[in-house]
């Protein structure tokens, strides 16, 4: 746009000034009589030449014949291209403004820590305490999770909805993990969450601070259908984030 409207004033420049060069060439003297020789010579009074006006030029109003009308045109077309720029480069700072934010906030996503659970399983037989439940969690993240606590319960069934589910105390507080590390937590044994008793439900939520000062947290409920197999229930496997403050 600003290139387009620039061409437009030079060529109207151009136009103007060549306009204005082709003025009426003067018509030719016509010769006077010689006098003869016998004759005194008289004093002879050349006409005036006559003035040939253009008809396309006497039928232009009086503006358009000045020479100064037109460094009006040439100014506020160089204004509206001055305003067109100034447009422009506006456009083109708010578009750059918002490409650097989006990379800034792409650059925290693609860094900042990714904390989850990574699986749910009943330690194997041979294992000293045999039939215990573990949780273990994982960083996929590029930067550590920091002041890391763990909240778990177990249910025979879920709360109601719009009911939020309870929490005793933290099962792992202020902890640290590092990138790709992972951790496992015991839970405790109950008869009524045992490896031979499917159709209990562990729900909890992992709440942990990142490296630019925010708060995430990983909630995450699974279903027990026997045989050491934990299945993803309903939609309370979701992360919620991020928070000024440490979450309640």
């Amino acid at each position: 746009m600003p290139r387009i409207l620039s061409l437009v004033v030079v060529l109207f420049c151009a136009w103007m000034a060549a306009a204005h060069s082709q003025e009426p060439a003067a018509p030719p003297q016509t010769a006077t009589e010689q006098p003869a020789a016998d004759k005194p010579a008289a004093a002879v009074i050349p006409d005036a030449a006559p003035v040939v006006r253009s008809p396309a030029r006497e039928s232009l109003p009086e503006w358009w014949q000045s020479n100064g009308w037109w460094l009006v045109v040439v100014i506020a077309l160089v204004g509206l291209v001055g305003a067109s720029l100034a447009v422009y480069t506006a456009r083109l700072w708010k578009a750059t403004s918002v490409l650097l934010r989006e990379t800034q906030d792409m650059a925290k996503k693609e860094l900042r820590a990714y904390v989850a659970l990574d699986e749910i399983f009943f330690s194997e037989a041979g294992d000293a305490s045999a039939g215990m439940q573990k949780l273990r969690l994982r960083n996929y993240g590029q930067t550590p999770a920091s002041r890391m606590s763990i909240w778990c319960e177990r249910a025979s069934h879920l709360p109601q909805d719009g009911v939020n589910p309870f929490y005793d105390a933290p099962v792992v507080e202020a902890q640290l993990l590092h990138p790709v590390q992972a951790y496992t937590v015991s839970l405790a044994v109950a008869p009524l969450y045992r490896i031979g008793k499917p159709g209990f439900f562990t729900y909890g939520r992992i709440i942990y601070h990142d490296i630019y000062g925010q708060w995430w947290v990983t909630k995450f409920c699974f279903r027990y259908e026997g045989e050491g197999s934990f299945v993803p229930h309903g939609d309370y496997n979701a992360e919620e984030g991020p928070f000024e403050k440490k979450p309640a």
